[in-house]
């Protein structure tokens, strides 16, 4: 196949495009900078430079190949706006073939319990927006729109666990919030871009959770963050991590368990994940970085 990927020189996108290309694939990579380049490049794939500001480039490398994998986001107020103009744009110019889109793991109502494909973002939160985002993919006439929600990702000393393992250091402390029992699903980014390549190769369509048998408990989480940073490990209450890291908290304080069994009837297994030993095993593995300050 011929697959156009944006964010090709992201976390998630770089993961899928060297998977791709590893099975075969012919990939193009949309990239903003020199250094996006060279990334695009180190995968194996050819750079498209340009940006999701540019409806015009990314309708016209949408149509020159058998889909498209949308991994990109802007982080501004803007992003629900950019992603529609940039995914219709995109849409619009294909003649069949198959578009991926990429939401999460929010995308789902916080449940303690893995929750299926068929839930849906709670009404009026910050991320409703991407109830229109799935259906404008979901809905496309004459392709195969497929949406994949990844939870926390992980893997290769990146990804958001990065981040939480820098604040942990800068603050001198690894915190959780409340009593720490809410879970989360987690998923390596190698296991995930193996989600990604296996559904464009497939006839799947629809959503898919792509995630690790078991979700952890954000203290259990926040110990092996603590012992990565080498800082102590505490609790702190919900107001006290929303005044220190605003809108983030609250993401930290739900459930965000999912339920990845329909992608496994499809054959997927998250295999780098569980040699690892889930994301805690994975932080405290020298191999995988996380543990450079």
């Amino acid at each position: 196949m011929d697959i156009f990927i944006t964010g090709a020189s992201g976390f998630i996108g770089s993961a899928v495009a060297r998977a791709l290309v590893t099975r075969g694939h012919r990939v193009r990579g949309l990239a903003r900078s020199d250094a996006s380049e060279a990334t695009v490049r180190a995968c194996g794939a050819d750079p498209v430079r340009g940006d999701l500001h540019q409806p015009d480039l990314l309708a016209r490398e949408a149509a020159a190949g058998d889909g498209v994998v949308h991994t990109a986001a802007t982080a501004g107020e803007d992003r629900a706006a950019t992603d529609a103009a940039a995914v219709t744009a995109m849409l619009a110019a294909m003649n069949g073939g198959v578009f991926v889109t990429t939401t999460g793991a929010p995308m789902a109502r916080s449940s303690r319990v893995p929750v299926s494909e068929d839930a849906t973002v709670n009404p009026g939160g910050p991320l409703e927006w991407l109830v229109a985002a799935e259906s404008r993919v979901l809905g496309a006439a004459g392709l195969r729109g497929l949406v994949v929600r990844p939870p926390m990702v992980y893997g290769d000393g990146a990804g958001p666990v990065a981040g939480l393992v820098s604040a942990a250091r800068a603050a001198g402390a690894a915190r959780y919030i409340d009593d720490g029992t809410n879970r989360w699903s987690t998923v390596h980014v190698r296991d995930l871009a193996v989600a990604y390549a296996m559904l464009l190769e497939s006839d799947a369509a629809g959503v898919f959770h792509a995630a690790d048998a078991s979700p952890e408990p954000m203290a259990t989480l926040f110990s092996a963050i603590g012992d990565v940073a080498r800082v102590p490990v505490r609790s702190w209450t919900l107001a006290e991590a929303r005044a220190a890291h605003g809108l983030m908290a609250g993401f930290l304080a739900m459930d965000a368990a999912l339920d990845a069994a329909k992608l496994r009837r499809l054959g997927w297994t998250p295999r780098v994940g569980e040699a690892l030993g889930g994301i805690c095993g994975a932080l405290r593995n020298p191999a995988q970085g996380y543990g450079a300050s």
